[in-house]
């Protein structure tokens, strides 16, 4: 629903006393440009707000059932979920996935959403996703690290080597093998360190995954080694 001089045509009457009151006349002024009593005009305005009001609720509601839905389909339904949509369906769904984000406690629904973020790979879920690295469940960290390699965003580096320092070996994994990817040349030093000094107490797919990194990004820099 569009309420503005564009649509007048598709709004009730009340909604033209409504439009003149966002445009910051009285009561009094609106009463004389439509030749209605000052108690209409009121009339108007109360009809206009309530109606807007559950206007928005049911917007609400129905954004609050699409992410319900969502989280109920399987991880290979909600791809075809993604795929599917629209341009127009897509971007509201970001939004969506963004004010869930922020707004689930359930811890499980959180990993549904932080793992959509980056299968959508849009650089605004970041600032939301950086402070999940740091919670205390290590599944919300492994997941959060995921997304953000995912997304891929050259700003992410520091937070990835940061994360080849997590307690949790599968979240040092994504972290050494999404540096692969868009790691700088400061990523090959803490690479090769962690292949070198920590091959003897670190996870063999752990440093599977570092070398890996690090022959990209030899390709990359043109490094020979």
């Amino acid at each position: 629903m569009v309420i503005g001089w564009e649509n007048i045509d598709n709004l009730d009457d009340y909604y033209i006393t409504y439009l003149l009151y966002k445009e910051s006349r009285t009561v009094l002024q609106i009463s004389k440009i439509r030749n209605k009593s000052v108690e209409d005009v009121n009339d108007d305005l109360i009809k206009a707000k309530l109606s807007i009001r559950e206007y928005n609720k049911s917007k609400e509601t129905k954004v609050e059932s699409i992410i319900e839905y969502y989280l109920s389909l399987s991880k290979d339904d909600r791809l075809k979920y993604i795929k599917n949509m629209s341009e127009y369906e897509y971007e509201n769904f970001k939004k969506d996935v963004h004010r869930g984000i922020l707004d689930l406690q359930n811890i499980d629904d959180l990993i549904v959403l932080v793992w959509t973020a980056g299968e959508l790979k849009d650089s605004e879920f970041l600032k939301l996703i950086y402070p999940l690295t740091e919670k205390k469940h290590s599944n919300m960290r492994r997941i959060a690290y995921s997304a953000i390699g995912k997304i891929g965003d050259k700003e992410s580096v520091s937070i990835l080597e940061l994360g080849l320092l997590d307690t949790n070996p599968q979240v040092r994994q994504y972290c050494a093998r999404y540096l692969g990817n868009i790691g700088s040349k400061s990523s090959i030093r803490i690479l090769e360190n962690l292949v070198t000094k920590k091959a003897d107490f670190e996870k063999e797919y752990v440093l599977r995954a570092a070398q890996d990194s690090l022959e990209k990004l030899y390709l990359k820099f043109e490094i020979r080694k």
